[in-house]
């Protein structure tokens, strides 16, 4: 796929990154001279400089060719136009970054009217992702496939089932019939597609795959049961705080946001109608007891300041805060986090570099999930006519499989499969995949030729 990305950025060094790794052919446009040549020395990808609000600039760069044109620069009136010129041009789906909230609460309206294919705000998309975990206490991310009946559920172990000499085939036999796989495990940044014989630890994030319904129960194995929340307390009237604040108060929870800003309160008092807010010093231990802090069933830290963030949920915690999550903006702090006691963590950048490579994959993957910032998808793929795996078992199709990827379940009509070697792949078998993103194009190829 032809990819233009505008902005060099963090997004953008990311995105282009996270793609290259795909074997895409990627272009950067940047304005900044020593940005390009940081993405020159760093990754495998064509680099132009100059504006990309300039029409004659992106049709001497060949946007006009694009499958896929993407401005994530900093500015949003920058991104608009250059999405917009970009889609005149003749590129095929254009993508446009913003961040203010007046382009945010119109999205649609300049999707319509400047023809731009999606205008995504990686604030809202951050906020989005703090309230699915919300709802879902203890679940990092979440996706289904195959129409509903088979779920991924990634979340942290907080009582590890291979306790003692256990395995993870000891506690989900092959054959159980339990129908869930352990696809994935995170430890300390590293991450690992398991055997039989590896063992789970707490602090791991383990992702789950298999049949909605015996989920919950093996859910439990890793993590008891998690009680649903209450009560909310956010730091920070940034703008994620602000959607986040939004998005809860459509639920029923009890939420309250502190801002150490009186104008901020003020301005937001105007936007929230049910939220109450407060005029404190989220990072102060004295203003944090003031506000009972250790009642909140959930903390989350939403500044735009990562440390600001960090101390505030380490405070929250050490008083007694159930669960906590902070905003990181930095990508090196998120390792860190739950070396700290924090529950969780969610960075801007991946949430909309995750929902760009969904927008990409879409023509011919049913169903996507982004984990560890890209480093695994998990795809939905659809067996065809002229597969070169049809008919073979998995224990056939071995050699030819790509090493970091597996063949997580297999659908079969309304039947859910978790495959042993012996299992035969049929013609029209919906496959859920887990792969390592520079195995992707690899994989693809086996169900697509």
């Amino acid at each position: 796929m032809n990819i233009f990305i505008a902005g060099g950025g963090r997004v953008g060094f990311h995105l282009a990154r996270l793609l290259s790794l795909e074997n895409h052919n990627i272009t950067v446009i940047e304005t900044e001279q020593d940005r390009l040549e940081q993405i020159d020395t760093a990754l495998d990808v064509s680099t132009k400089i100059g504006s990309a609000a300039s029409v004659l600039g992106l049709r001497e760069a060949g946007a006009a060719s694009a499958d896929l044109f993407v401005s994530v620069t900093g500015n949003d009136e920058v991104n608009l136009v250059a999405a917009a010129t970009a889609k005149a041009l003749g590129a095929k789906r254009t993508v446009a970054r913003v961040d203010q909230p007046t382009y945010v609460d119109s999205s649609m309206l300049y999707e319509t009217m400047l023809g731009i294919d999606f205008v995504l705000s990686p604030e809202a998309l951050t906020a989005q992702e703090i309230i699915k975990y919300i709802e879902n206490p203890g679940v990092v991310a979440t996706e289904d496939f195959g129409r509903g009946l088979i779920h991924m559920r990634q979340i942290r172990v907080t009582d590890s089932p291979t306790k003692g000499r256990k395995t993870i085939e000891d506690v989900i036999p092959p054959g159980s019939g339990m129908g869930v796989l352990v696809g994935v495990i995170s430890r300390n940044g590293e991450v690992m597609i398991p055997h039989g014989d590896d063992r789970v630890k707490p602090g791991d994030l383990v992702t789950l795959i298999g049949h909605r319904e015996q989920m919950p129960e093996v859910i439990k194995l890793f993590q008891g049961k998690e009680p649903k929340p209450r009560k909310v307390l956010v730091v920070g009237g940034s703008s994620i705080g602000l959607h986040l604040a939004q998005g809860l108060e459509n639920r029923p929870l009890s939420v309250k946001l502190l801002d150490r800003n009186m104008k901020q309160c003020n301005g937001l008092a105007t936007l929230l109608k049910k939220t109450a807010i407060v005029c404190r010093d989220g990072t102060s231990r004295e203003d944090l007891l003031k506000e009972r802090v250790e009642d909140a069933d959930v903390f989350v830290a939403t500044t735009d300041d990562d440390e600001r963030n960090i101390m505030a949920c380490v405070l929250a915690k050490s008083i007694g805060a159930a669960q906590t999550i902070a905003v990181v903006h930095q990508p090196d702090f998120a390792p860190l986090v739950p070396k700290l006691g924090i529950d969780h963590a969610v960075t801007p950048r991946a949430c909309i570099a995750n929902r760009i490579l969904k927008l990409v994959h879409q023509d011919r993957v049913s169903s996507l999930a982004v984990l560890e910032e890209g480093q695994v998808e998990i795809l939905e793929l659809a067996v065809t006519g002229d597969a070169p795996i049809l008919g073979k078992t998995l224990r056939d199709i071995r050699p030819i499989f790509p090493r970091g990827a597996l063949i997580a379940t297999i659908l079969r009509g309304e039947k859910v499969i978790v495959p042993t070697g012996d299992d035969e792949v049929h013609a029209d078998d919906s496959m859920v995949v887990i792969a390592a993103a520079d195995s992707l194009d690899a994989v693809q190829k086996l169900f697509h030729p």
